[in-house]
């Protein structure tokens, strides 16, 4: 059997890195080169404290490194607007021509991956990771020009192996060519000097407000002063620890849970929707650098959550950054940290879990997911309406539930005003409804309850009662044995968040509004056409046909209730599937509609047709249409 090998393009591999397909912006180059830089500072001081040490007392080691100088890193970036010349230089631990050839010129191979930097045995984590950062200067330029002298610290008292080893270097590499050559170099102190030459179509854009913008925009901590001159303008910034900006944790409806330990700092937020414009964004950093600042692009918001926000810092290397530092790799660090967030909420609400049912899903969203001490606390949190021991009340899910662990029951998922109407006015068939089951749920937080209870449901139908317009769903549930939520947190179908309102031209709401309300749905196409040509005739006929089809609807005298519930409901995703809607009068249930029904009858119907409808001074409230409904 024939085989090949398969072998990298090292042609194309420099093109490929050195472009905005592989960056998401050009400008990532002053963030590339500022970490490399920050990296030689730091391994530079931390080579300084240990320098010709290794084998001496401490009295010995102080003694030692009072023969050098005491060591101040420094970044200095300048920039003019007349040469087009970059430049960022930095008096770290510099680099050789060994160096140059086994890391610089080959892409992908990092010093500190490499057995040299674990041989100094340095306790330091280097932003630098992946060896590619300095390709990012080919975005702007064509070439780059290095120029280094390496210090001689990296050599112990008793081992300096080589005077070439502190050799200055001096070097210019060619993009297109991808050719490296060595220019003589007078440098005489240690350190590295980058100097790009910028292309013609950025240099515009580049000037001092550009320049600490972006370093702010990618660096939430800047442990090394950086002095920055560009042209006349100059300026030194410093932030050696994290800074937050606390959004006013003192708003009803706001939450805000500080976090300082030895892994994350910053904070987390919970929130209700009119606080919004508090948070444009969540922002998570590792190391003081930005990992993301989309909307929760690493998915690590709770999804039981409504409205949450994070600005975070890792504090030490944690994550597994993408090659291009634009986000996370989805994998199991990704997945811990997404479980120690959820960890801080469980820490700030366990205690009290009643309070922050205010911030959670209706139900429409997933509430519950794969981590169980999660559920457990949204459990606690959501309360449901339940009539049991003859009397209404309102407790979370998590204490239904344990009320019958061991036991099968029978549930009644019911409207209450359906269950108020049926309690007062059918007191006999009521006493026989009551003794059939253990708890009736009403309503309220019905999505969530039932998310909870499917590992226990064992069979559910809906039933017409044989008082005229009673209807509820019957449910038998099995909780002889305790399940986790997790497991079965797939098996309930989410009804969806919205419609697609293209296609739907009627709405009706039968849920939580009172009154009921009824709508032409301004956004179907053929409602807008109709809207906008009313004036002909044949518009004028289609709208009738339309609006007879409505009133059969709602009005028909047979399968009142069915009119609602086969288009509506909680369920209604189910009938989606099962029975396909017609597109002339197609129904969804939502809620808030700006027109209730009572202006649409005095909109469409004739007063004769109100009065055979025996619709004359009725104002429809919920309670008045279900006594309607229920009349003969």
């Amino acid at each position: 059997m024939k085989s090949i090998d398969v072998e990298l393009g090292k042609s194309n591999m420099l093109p490929l890195i050195a472009s905005q397909q592989f960056y998401a912006s050009w400008k990532v180059f002053i963030r590339e080169l500022l970490l490399n830089a920050m990296d030689a500072c730091n391994v530079r001081q931390a080579l300084e404290w240990s320098w010709g040490t290794e084998f001496l007392e401490m009295e010995q080691a102080s003694q030692m490194r009072d023969v050098r100088a005491i060591y101040e890193p420094r970044i200095d970036i300048t920039y003019s607007s007349d040469t087009r010349l970059f430049t960022i230089e930095d008096n770290g631990i510099g680099i050789n021509e060994y160096d140059l050839e086994h890391f610089i010129a080959q892409i992908g191979a990092s010093y500190y991956t490499s057995t040299d930097f674990f041989n100094q045995q340095l306790k330091y984590e280097p932003y630098s990771h992946y060896g590619i950062g300095l390709c990012s200067c080919f975005t702007v330029s064509k070439a780059v020009l290095i120029e280094s002298k390496k210090d001689k610290v990296i050599n112990t008292a008793w081992n300096i192996s080589n005077p070439q080893d502190t050799a200055p270097v001096m070097a210019k590499w060619f993009g297109e060519s991808g050719q490296i050559e060595y220019v003589i170099s007078q440098k005489k102190t240690p350190g590295t000097r980058i100097s790009i030459p910028v292309k013609p179509s950025y240099a515009p854009y580049i000037d001092l407000d550009f320049i600490v913008e972006t370093i702010k925009h990618y660096m939430l901590t800047l442990p090394i002063p950086v002095n920055i001159r560009c042209d006349t303008r100059e300026v030194c910034l410093s932030q050696p620890k994290a800074k937050w900006n606390y959004p006013m944790n003192e708003l009803v409806g706001m939450n805000i849970i500080r976090v300082d330990n030895s892994l994350l700092e910053g904070y987390v937020a919970i929130y209700h929707p009119k606080h919004k414009g508090y948070f444009h964004k969540s922002t998570l950093y590792q190391q003081g650098v930005l990992v993301s600042d989309a909307t929760d692009i690493l998915g690590l918001a709770p999804s039981w959550i409504d409205n949450f926000s994070y600005q975070l810092n890792i504090k030490k290397r944690f994550l597994n950054i993408s090659i291009s530092r634009d986000g996370a790799a989805f994998d199991e660090k990704l997945i811990e940290l997404r479980q120690y967030i959820g960890q801080i909420i469980i820490d700030a609400f366990g205690q009290s879990p009643l309070t922050l049912g205010q911030y959670l899903s209706d139900g429409r969203k997933r509430l519950v997911c794969e981590y169980e001490a999660e559920n457990e606390l949204v459990s606690r949190a959501v309360q449901v309406l339940v009539y049991i021991k003859e009397r209404e009340v309102e407790v979370p899910v998590r204490t239904v539930i344990n009320g019958f662990i061991g036991r099968k029951i029978k549930i009644a998922f019911m409207q209450r005003a359906l269950f108020s109407h049926y309690r007062e006015n059918y007191p006999y068939d009521y006493g026989q409804f009551i003794d059939k089951y253990d708890i009736i749920v009403f309503e309220q937080n019905i999505r969530a309850f039932w998310q909870f209870m499917t590992p226990y449901i064992t069979s559910m139908e809906y039933v017409m009662g044989d008082m005229p317009g009673i209807i509820y769903t019957d449910v038998s549930a099995d909780l002889t044995v305790a399940k986790t939520a997790a497991t079965f947190r797939n098996d309930y179908v989410l009804r969806p968040e919205y419609y697609d309102l293209d296609p739907v031209f009627c709405l009706v709401s039968n849920e939580l509004t009172d009154p009921m309300e009824l709508v032409i749905n301004t956004h179907n196409r053929n409602a807008m056409l109709l809207q906008r040509a009313e004036k002909y005739k044949k518009v004028r006929i289609a709208r009738a046909v339309i609006i007879e089809n409505i009133k059969q609807r709602i009005l028909g005298n047979a399968s009142r209730w069915n009119s609602i519930i086969d288009f509506g409901g909680e369920l209604v995703h189910q009938y989606e599937l099962e029975k396909p809607m017609s597109l002339q009068a197609q129904w969804c249930l939502e809620r808030d509609f700006p027109d209730e029904i009572n202006a649409y009858i005095a909109k469409t119907f004739t007063d004769k047709e109100i009065a055979d409808y025996g619709l004359t001074s009725l104002y429809f409230t919920r309670k008045d249409f279900i006594k309607w409904w229920m009349s003969p």
